[in-house]
Protein backbone atom coordinates (compact mmCIF):
# COMPACT_ATOMS: atom_id res chain seq x y z
CA UNK A 1 0.00 0.00 0.00
CA UNK A 2 1.42 3.60 -1.00
CA UNK A 3 -0.07 6.32 1.00
CA UNK A 4 -0.07 9.89 1.15
CA UNK A 5 -1.30 12.42 3.54
CA UNK A 6 -1.48 15.84 4.48
CA UNK A 7 1.70 15.94 1.56
CA UNK A 8 2.74 19.67 0.60
CA UNK A 9 6.13 20.85 -0.50
CA UNK A 10 6.67 24.25 -1.51
CA UNK A 11 9.82 25.84 -3.49
CA UNK A 12 10.21 29.40 -1.90
CA UNK A 13 7.19 31.12 -2.65
CA UNK A 14 6.14 28.58 -4.66
CA UNK A 15 3.92 25.71 -3.57
CA UNK A 16 4.28 22.76 -5.73
CA UNK A 17 1.85 20.79 -3.83
CA UNK A 18 -0.61 21.01 -1.32
CA UNK A 19 -2.26 19.11 1.75
CA UNK A 20 -2.22 16.24 -1.54
CA UNK A 21 -4.09 12.95 0.47
CA UNK A 22 -4.54 9.51 -1.69
CA UNK A 23 -3.93 5.98 -1.29
CA UNK A 24 -2.92 3.44 -4.35
CA UNK A 25 -3.57 -0.13 -2.96
CA UNK A 26 -2.15 -3.47 -3.89
CA UNK A 27 -3.15 -5.36 -6.53
CA UNK A 28 -4.40 -2.66 -8.76
CA UNK A 29 -2.73 0.09 -11.17
CA UNK A 30 -3.18 3.86 -9.77
CA UNK A 31 -3.11 6.66 -12.21
CA UNK A 32 -1.76 9.77 -11.08
CA UNK A 33 -2.84 12.05 -13.14
CA UNK A 34 -2.86 16.03 -13.85
CA UNK A 35 -1.66 18.56 -15.93
CA UNK A 36 1.97 19.74 -16.95
CA UNK A 37 3.49 21.25 -13.60
CA UNK A 38 0.77 19.97 -12.03
CA UNK A 39 3.07 18.42 -9.15
CA UNK A 40 3.37 14.64 -9.89
CA UNK A 41 6.72 14.46 -10.43
CA UNK A 42 7.41 16.01 -7.41
CA UNK A 43 5.09 14.24 -5.31
CA UNK A 44 6.55 10.93 -6.29
CA UNK A 45 10.42 12.45 -6.05
CA UNK A 46 8.82 12.94 -2.27
CA UNK A 47 7.60 9.38 -2.02
CA UNK A 48 10.88 7.98 -2.90
CA UNK A 49 12.47 10.20 -0.39
CA UNK A 50 14.51 12.45 -2.92
CA UNK A 51 12.69 15.59 -2.25
CA UNK A 52 12.28 16.41 1.57
CA UNK A 53 8.13 17.22 2.38
CA UNK A 54 7.35 20.76 3.61
CA UNK A 55 4.59 18.87 5.34
CA UNK A 56 2.71 15.36 6.05
CA UNK A 57 3.84 12.18 4.62
CA UNK A 58 4.14 9.80 2.17
CA UNK A 59 4.83 5.66 2.75
CA UNK A 60 5.10 2.29 1.15
CA UNK A 61 3.76 -0.17 3.81
CA UNK A 62 3.24 1.89 6.39
CA UNK A 63 7.08 3.10 6.59
CA UNK A 64 8.51 6.31 4.69
CA UNK A 65 11.41 5.35 2.13
CA UNK A 66 14.50 6.19 3.96
CA UNK A 67 13.03 3.73 7.01
CA UNK A 68 12.56 0.84 4.55
CA UNK A 69 14.94 -2.30 5.10
CA UNK A 70 16.37 -2.73 2.19
CA UNK A 71 14.37 -0.41 0.24
CA UNK A 72 14.75 -2.05 -3.82
CA UNK A 73 13.13 -5.22 -2.35
CA UNK A 74 10.39 -3.00 -1.10
CA UNK A 75 9.59 -0.43 -4.03
CA UNK A 76 11.22 -0.09 -7.31
CA UNK A 77 10.77 3.09 -9.05
CA UNK A 78 11.57 4.08 -13.09
CA UNK A 79 11.34 7.98 -12.30
CA UNK A 80 13.23 8.72 -16.00
CA UNK A 81 15.45 6.74 -19.03
CA UNK A 82 19.04 8.22 -17.34
CA UNK A 83 21.37 6.34 -14.71
CA UNK A 84 22.91 3.54 -17.22
CA UNK A 85 26.66 3.82 -17.99
CA UNK A 86 27.61 4.60 -21.02
CA UNK A 87 30.14 2.13 -21.21
CA UNK A 88 27.77 -0.85 -19.28
CA UNK A 89 25.89 -3.64 -21.50
CA UNK A 90 22.40 -4.34 -20.24
CA UNK A 91 23.43 -7.10 -18.60
CA UNK A 92 26.40 -5.29 -16.43
CA UNK A 93 23.93 -2.54 -15.73
CA UNK A 94 21.63 -4.64 -14.00
CA UNK A 95 24.51 -6.92 -12.33
CA UNK A 96 25.99 -4.05 -10.97
CA UNK A 97 22.61 -2.91 -9.79
CA UNK A 98 21.47 -6.36 -8.58
CA UNK A 99 24.78 -6.43 -6.31
CA UNK A 100 24.17 -2.81 -5.03
CA UNK A 101 20.78 -4.23 -3.67
CA UNK A 102 21.51 -7.20 -2.61
CA UNK A 103 19.64 -8.75 -4.57
CA UNK A 104 20.62 -12.71 -6.24
CA UNK A 105 22.34 -12.76 -9.85
CA UNK A 106 20.15 -14.98 -10.97
CA UNK A 107 17.34 -12.13 -10.57
CA UNK A 108 19.01 -10.53 -13.38
CA UNK A 109 18.49 -13.09 -16.31
CA UNK A 110 14.36 -13.20 -14.82
CA UNK A 111 13.91 -9.73 -15.25
CA UNK A 112 15.73 -9.56 -18.31
CA UNK A 113 13.59 -12.40 -19.78
CA UNK A 114 10.34 -10.39 -18.44
CA UNK A 115 10.85 -7.14 -19.64
CA UNK A 116 12.28 -8.12 -23.36
CA UNK A 117 15.73 -6.64 -22.60
CA UNK A 118 17.16 -10.37 -22.96
CA UNK A 119 16.78 -9.65 -26.66
CA UNK A 120 19.65 -6.71 -26.12
CA UNK A 121 21.27 -8.16 -23.68
CA UNK A 122 24.99 -7.54 -24.65
CA UNK A 123 24.73 -3.70 -26.14
CA UNK A 124 26.08 -1.14 -24.63
CA UNK A 125 23.64 1.17 -23.19
CA UNK A 126 24.93 4.33 -24.91
CA UNK A 127 23.44 2.22 -28.46
CA UNK A 128 20.07 1.73 -27.14
CA UNK A 129 16.86 3.79 -27.96
CA UNK A 130 14.84 5.04 -25.59
CA UNK A 131 12.11 2.38 -25.75
CA UNK A 132 15.25 -0.03 -24.73
CA UNK A 133 16.63 2.26 -22.13
CA UNK A 134 12.71 2.00 -20.65
CA UNK A 135 12.61 -1.58 -20.79
CA UNK A 136 16.16 -1.52 -18.61
CA UNK A 137 14.76 0.70 -16.09
CA UNK A 138 12.04 -1.38 -15.99
CA UNK A 139 13.97 -4.52 -15.59
CA UNK A 140 16.38 -2.30 -12.91
CA UNK A 141 13.00 -1.54 -10.67
CA UNK A 142 11.81 -5.29 -10.79
CA UNK A 143 15.42 -6.28 -9.07
CA UNK A 144 14.20 -6.71 -6.21
CA UNK A 145 10.72 -7.78 -6.55
CA UNK A 146 9.28 -4.97 -4.79
CA UNK A 147 5.71 -5.22 -4.09
CA UNK A 148 5.33 -1.66 -5.09
CA UNK A 149 6.20 -0.12 -8.39
CA UNK A 150 6.54 3.98 -8.78
CA UNK A 151 6.40 4.56 -12.85
CA UNK A 152 6.83 7.89 -14.17
CA UNK A 153 5.58 7.84 -17.79
CA UNK A 154 6.52 4.43 -17.97
CA UNK A 155 5.29 4.38 -21.71
CA UNK A 156 7.50 7.34 -23.25
CA UNK A 157 9.52 6.21 -26.16
CA UNK A 158 7.79 3.07 -26.95
CA UNK A 159 6.42 2.01 -29.88
CA UNK A 160 2.55 0.98 -30.71
CA UNK A 161 3.79 -3.19 -29.84
CA UNK A 162 5.76 -1.95 -26.72
CA UNK A 163 2.76 0.13 -25.33
CA UNK A 164 0.32 -3.09 -25.72
CA UNK A 165 3.02 -5.08 -24.20
CA UNK A 166 3.47 -2.39 -21.20
CA UNK A 167 -0.38 -2.61 -20.58
CA UNK A 168 -0.26 -6.39 -20.38
CA UNK A 169 2.83 -6.18 -18.37
CA UNK A 170 1.62 -3.98 -15.75
CA UNK A 171 -1.81 -6.19 -15.53
CA UNK A 172 0.21 -8.79 -14.79
CA UNK A 173 1.99 -7.37 -12.12
CA UNK A 174 -0.57 -6.10 -10.21
CA UNK A 175 -2.88 -9.07 -10.75
CA UNK A 176 0.64 -10.65 -8.55
CA UNK A 177 -0.90 -8.34 -5.83
CA UNK A 178 1.66 -5.48 -6.11
CA UNK A 179 0.32 -1.98 -5.70
CA UNK A 180 1.72 0.10 -8.54
CA UNK A 181 1.37 4.00 -8.77
CA UNK A 182 1.98 5.27 -12.71
CA UNK A 183 1.73 8.93 -13.80
CA UNK A 184 1.14 9.36 -17.70
CA UNK A 185 0.02 11.37 -20.43
CA UNK A 186 -1.14 8.85 -22.69
CA UNK A 187 -4.82 8.67 -21.27
CA UNK A 188 -6.17 6.04 -23.86
CA UNK A 189 -3.79 3.58 -22.29
CA UNK A 190 -3.81 4.63 -18.82
CA UNK A 191 -7.78 4.11 -19.26
CA UNK A 192 -7.26 0.41 -20.74
CA UNK A 193 -4.92 -0.50 -17.55
CA UNK A 194 -5.87 1.53 -14.48
CA UNK A 195 -7.69 0.38 -11.78
CA UNK A 196 -8.20 3.81 -9.54
CA UNK A 197 -7.32 7.37 -10.58
CA UNK A 198 -5.84 10.10 -8.46
CA UNK A 199 -6.36 13.83 -10.53
CA UNK A 200 -4.63 16.52 -9.05
CA UNK A 201 -3.73 20.29 -10.51
CA UNK A 202 -2.10 22.74 -9.22
CA UNK A 203 -0.49 20.51 -6.61
CA UNK A 204 -4.27 19.94 -4.97
CA UNK A 205 -6.12 16.76 -5.10
CA UNK A 206 -9.23 17.15 -8.02
CA UNK A 207 -10.49 13.99 -7.78
CA UNK A 208 -9.27 10.18 -6.28
CA UNK A 209 -11.06 6.66 -7.11
CA UNK A 210 -12.12 4.29 -9.39
CA UNK A 211 -11.62 5.27 -13.01
CA UNK A 212 -15.22 4.13 -13.53
CA UNK A 213 -16.53 7.19 -11.52
CA UNK A 214 -15.08 9.68 -13.19
CA UNK A 215 -17.43 9.42 -16.32
CA UNK A 216 -20.17 10.12 -14.92
CA UNK A 217 -23.54 10.44 -17.33
CA UNK A 218 -22.32 10.97 -21.02
CA UNK A 219 -22.38 13.87 -23.01
CA UNK A 220 -24.38 14.68 -26.36
CA UNK A 221 -22.97 16.67 -29.26
CA UNK A 222 -25.71 18.45 -31.26
CA UNK A 223 -25.28 20.43 -34.53
CA UNK A 224 -28.13 23.00 -35.61
CA UNK A 225 -28.28 26.16 -37.49
CA UNK A 226 -30.34 27.44 -34.29
CA UNK A 227 -27.59 26.55 -31.86
CA UNK A 228 -28.33 29.93 -29.71
CA UNK A 229 -31.82 29.02 -29.56
CA UNK A 230 -31.39 25.31 -28.50
CA UNK A 231 -29.34 26.68 -26.03
CA UNK A 232 -31.52 28.71 -24.10
CA UNK A 233 -34.24 25.86 -24.61
CA UNK A 234 -32.13 23.61 -22.88
CA UNK A 235 -30.90 25.37 -19.56
CA UNK A 236 -32.15 23.83 -16.21
CA UNK A 237 -31.31 22.26 -13.16
CA UNK A 238 -28.52 20.00 -13.18
CA UNK A 239 -27.96 21.10 -17.76
CA UNK A 240 -24.68 22.14 -18.60
CA UNK A 241 -24.45 23.52 -22.29
CA UNK A 242 -20.93 24.80 -24.01
CA UNK A 243 -20.94 25.96 -27.04
CA UNK A 244 -18.06 23.87 -29.02
CA UNK A 245 -18.23 26.40 -32.36
CA UNK A 246 -21.04 28.50 -33.47
CA UNK A 247 -23.54 25.88 -34.22
CA UNK A 248 -22.36 23.06 -32.43
CA UNK A 249 -23.73 22.63 -28.54
CA UNK A 250 -22.25 19.87 -26.33
CA UNK A 251 -25.28 19.05 -23.68
CA UNK A 252 -24.41 17.48 -20.18
CA UNK A 253 -27.22 16.22 -17.98
CA UNK A 254 -29.27 15.46 -21.05
CA UNK A 255 -30.19 12.20 -23.04
CA UNK A 256 -29.95 12.48 -26.71
CA UNK A 257 -33.57 11.45 -27.02
CA UNK A 258 -34.09 14.66 -24.62
CA UNK A 259 -32.63 17.19 -25.86
CA UNK A 260 -34.14 16.05 -29.36
CA UNK A 261 -37.54 16.22 -27.83
CA UNK A 262 -36.65 19.59 -26.33
CA UNK A 263 -35.95 21.11 -30.01
CA UNK A 264 -39.32 19.53 -31.08
CA UNK A 265 -41.14 20.95 -28.84
CA UNK A 266 -39.41 24.60 -30.00
CA UNK A 267 -39.60 23.91 -33.76
CA UNK A 268 -35.39 24.04 -33.41
CA UNK A 269 -33.95 22.12 -36.70
CA UNK A 270 -31.18 19.65 -35.55
CA UNK A 271 -28.37 18.82 -38.26
CA UNK A 272 -26.79 16.26 -36.18
CA UNK A 273 -26.86 14.58 -32.70
CA UNK A 274 -24.37 12.39 -31.22
CA UNK A 275 -24.47 10.83 -27.90
CA UNK A 276 -20.47 10.85 -26.82
CA UNK A 277 -18.51 7.91 -25.36
CA UNK A 278 -17.27 8.24 -22.33
CA UNK A 279 -13.71 8.90 -22.13
CA UNK A 280 -10.66 9.65 -19.18
CA UNK A 281 -9.67 12.18 -21.92
CA UNK A 282 -12.67 13.52 -21.90
CA UNK A 283 -12.97 13.29 -17.34
CA UNK A 284 -9.61 15.06 -16.89
CA UNK A 285 -10.16 17.95 -19.50
CA UNK A 286 -13.92 18.26 -17.61
CA UNK A 287 -12.28 18.20 -13.98
CA UNK A 288 -8.89 19.65 -14.90
CA UNK A 289 -9.96 22.84 -17.37
CA UNK A 290 -7.01 22.05 -19.47
CA UNK A 291 -4.93 19.41 -21.83
CA UNK A 292 -3.05 16.44 -20.77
Amino acid sequence: MIEVRGLSKSFGPVRAVSELSFEAAAGTVTAFLGPNGAGKTTTMRMLLGLVRPSAGSATIGGRRYADLPSPSSRVGAVLDTSGCHPAHTVHDHLRVYARMGGHPRSRVSEVMELTGAAAFAGRRTRTLSTGMRRRVQLATALLGDPAALVLDEPANGLDPEGIAWLRGFLRDLAGQGRAILISSHVLSEVEQVAGQVVMIRQGRLVTAGPVSDLYGAAAVQVRSPQAERLRAALRGEGVTVEARHPDVLRVQGLTAPEVAAAAARHGIALHELTQERPTLERAFLDLTGGAS
